[in-house]
């Protein structure tokens, strides 16, 4: 018989092992025993069990009201000041031209009302990000952040498919996505309001900023197209600093887009961004409602 401890293998062998020693049936007993133990959670005090189930009811009442009531307080931003707004936003749309052409291998570079970006194309911007993004992929995959390995995953696809592109489909992608980046990236900002508990920017309170930004820059892009043609009338002839045409005015005439298409594809991706902050407000209120009823259930 084979020693379950030492792998010790005689004939002679039918109850205890003789090279180590061991019983049989004892040490078979305490193994089944120790496979059985459970880790036990330490049960906490009176106080801190109340501590805990106050912040939950807090975290929930928060997540009720924070989404709809920043949301409401930047469309009456949006109304009372749309110049401080439109300022905001800006620099939202710039940051979206920068990311869009870093995705296509263009070391582009947002300033205030203008995004540098080089006629030539240079991969390196990409190679470099990217390598940045993996690497904290792996970080993520070591710490079994889940979340953070789909979104470096998810980055890192956009790298490869950006830089596929011709440079002609590249650049209508990165005029496209400065107003559509600036979609993107406020509600980003606003979704940032349900990191992790233990997140710098939830303990900071810093989620609560963000959201805000967020919620009023996203209503300074989103009440420009759902206005319709009257509201981007002005863009269609403008043109920057430089004397360059607007982003809208190229799309129009450089690639063929009606002013139809190019509202009817804005609104679209605004429309997207609230179906997603609809979406994380559900699942927000799902689980902090959990939260409170797991704890809840550990006091009783």
């Amino acid at each position: 018989m084979e020693c379950p401890k030492c792998h010790f293998d005689h004939p002679q062998q039918t109850t205890e092992c003789l090279k180590c020693g061991i019983v049989f049936a004892k040490y078979l007993q305490f193994q089944e025993a120790v496979d059985n133990v459970r880790p036990v959670a330490p049960e906490r005090s009176a106080p801190e069990s109340s501590e805990a189930q106050r912040k939950a009811r807090n975290e929930l009442f928060c997540r009720i009201f924070a989404l709809p009531g920043a949301l409401l307080l930047g469309w009456a931003m949006n109304w009372a000041m749309p110049l401080l707004t439109h300022m905001l936003a800006m620099w939202l749309h710039e940051s979206g031209h920068a990311i869009t052409a870093w995705f296509c291998g263009y070391a582009a570079f947002p300033t205030a009302w203008i995004t540098l970006i080089p006629e030539e194309r240079g991969r390196w911007i990409s190679i470099v990000l990217g390598a940045a993004v993996a690497t904290g992929g792996y970080f993520a995959f070591r710490l079994e952040r889940w979340f953070w390995v789909a979104v470096s995953a998810g980055v890192l696809v956009l790298f490869v498919l950006g830089n596929l592109q011709p440079e002609a489909h590249a650049k209508l992608l990165f005029t496209f996505w400065g107003e559509g980046g600036a979609y993107v990236l406020s509600t980003i900002l606003m979704l940032a309001f349900y990191a992790r508990p233990d997140a710098p920017i939830t303990r900071s309170q810093v989620r609560w900023g963000f959201l805000i930004l967020g919620a009023i820059a996203f209503w300074s892009v989103y009440s420009r197209w759902a206005g319709g043609f009257e509201n981007i009338a002005q863009f269609l002839e403008d043109t920057d600093e430089r004397g360059l045409p607007s982003d809208m005015r190229v799309l129009n005439l450089v690639y063929g887009w009606s002013t139809y298409t190019l509202i009817n594809n804005y609104r679209t991706v605004g429309h997207l961004c609230l179906l997603t902050l609809a979406g994380a407000y559900a699942a927000g209120l799902v689980q902090a409602q959990r939260l409170k009823s797991a704890l809840v259930a550990d006091r009783s």
